[in-house]
């Protein structure tokens, strides 16, 4: 008798585990919706409707205003949203969006619909309407399946006098013709990926005001020296080199962020000051700016994350390309040429518009922060790129 038992009771754990398999049940299909600090504001279900993502009224609630209220009317089937003091009407099959009795009039791309009996909003109602009703960017990326909401004060639209103060120094790495850097199975070269991504980086800081210097502009040869040279000469407040990355695997892939701590992952401090009886020298090097480099990569690597498909994270080790420049410095790979899908994004002029579009917004957000926490009567030379000079 126990056998018999036992034997159902294996075919009814083979069933359920089968069954759960096919039907998906431990795998429920959700949209993340992340602040501008890169923080999860809510992990929301969606059902996929006519090639269309939708999701609950509710959700608004959870991402963007937990004092929200609604009601619906059957009869009519008409929405009213009540939010950041507005009323917004919708009606189920109809593409407008009606906000305070008709005084502004949204046509959403695609309508709100009922959908096994619930009222739904279709995902493009957080871009197109969100924006009117507080001042929020709201940025999606259909691939990954993420929402950011972004107060637009998180970083500054408007261009700050002393911006012009802001010199990023970006080392695309490698060129010329003996340094090609490594090389995907498509022919696709490091270093001409690099350049490309430095280009476009100092194309859209052009709107934001920063002074971009490129340690080579043209595919040449420079040597480390001449690199940390042209970065010092110009006295940058962030030094940023591109790199892509290789592996034996093809398995290995996604975006890496290093970096250069003399000390390794062990230990993080400054480096002592030397002395020359009472007095101390005047002497520099990369281990005075680790602490900035941190908060820069911190920033960084939240942008990053919200931008990339796998997760990234920060590493700390003795970096030599970035080991004689004076100001805080990070190290990117922007990807591996040796595997398929990176290799096909950077060849992709659109995901390297978009990864540029990325690093400035990092570059303003850290700026952003240097110059609120200067201070009042050192707002031009906040966070001195000299900070150990006596």
């Amino acid at each position: 008798m126990w056998l018999r038992t036992f034997e159902t009771i294996k075919l009814f754990l083979f069933i359920f585990l089968l069954v759960s398999a096919t039907h998906g049940f431990a795998q429920v299909k959700t949209v993340r919706f992340v602040d501008g600090e890169g923080d999860i504001l809510n992990e929301v279900e969606y059902i996929l409707h006519d090639e269309h993502i939708y999701l609950s009224v509710e959700s608004l609630k959870s991402v963007f205003d937990p004092e929200m209220k609604h009601s619906y009317h059957t009869p009519s089937k008409q929405l009213t949203i009540k939010t950041k003091d507005k009323v917004i009407k919708v009606w189920m099959g109809n593409p407008s969006v009606n906000i305070d009795d008709g005084r502004q009039v949204i046509t959403l791309t695609v309508p709100p619909r009922i959908i096994n009996g619930q009222q739904k909003i279709p995902i493009s109602f957080f871009q197109e309407v969100l924006p009117e009703l507080d001042d929020v960017s709201v940025i999606y990326k259909p691939e990954l399946q993420r929402v950011r909401i972004m107060q637009n004060n998180s970083f500054p639209s408007d261009i700050p006098k002393n911006n012009r103060l802001w010199t990023v120094i970006i080392d695309p790495g490698h060129g010329g013709e003996k340094d090609v850097g490594c090389k995907s199975q498509t022919g696709i070269y490091e270093k001409d990926v690099v350049l490309s991504v430095a280009k476009a980086i100092k194309a859209q800081s052009k709107q934001h005001g920063f002074s971009i210097h490129l340690t080579r502009e043209q595919d040449v040869n420079k040597s480390r020296q001449q690199r940390y040279q042209i970065a010092n000469r110009f006295k940058g407040r962030l030094f940023i080199s591109l790199h892509c990355n290789s592996s034996f695997s093809q398995n290995h892939k996604g975006i890496r962020l290093y970096l250069n701590n003399p000390y390794g992952q062990l230990q993080f401090r400054t480096a002592p000051i030397p002395k020359f009886g009472d007095k101390d020298l005047n002497i520099r090097t990369q281990a005075n700016y680790l602490q900035q480099s941190k908060k820069f990569a911190t920033v960084l690597e939240k942008e990053l994350n919200f931008f990339a498909k796998d997760p990234i994270v920060i590493s700390e080790f003795p970096i030599i390309a970035l080991n004689d420049v004076f100001m805080p410095a990070v190290l990117i790979e922007l990807g591996y040429l040796s595997n398929l899908d990176d290799t096909a994004r950077l060849s992709n002029q659109d995901h390297i518009s978009e990864l540029a579009q990325t690093i400035v917004r990092a570059i303003q957000i850290y700026s952003a922060k240097v110059r609120q926490t200067a201070k009042p009567d050192d707002q031009t030379s906040a966070e001195s790129s000299n900070p150990i000079e006596r």
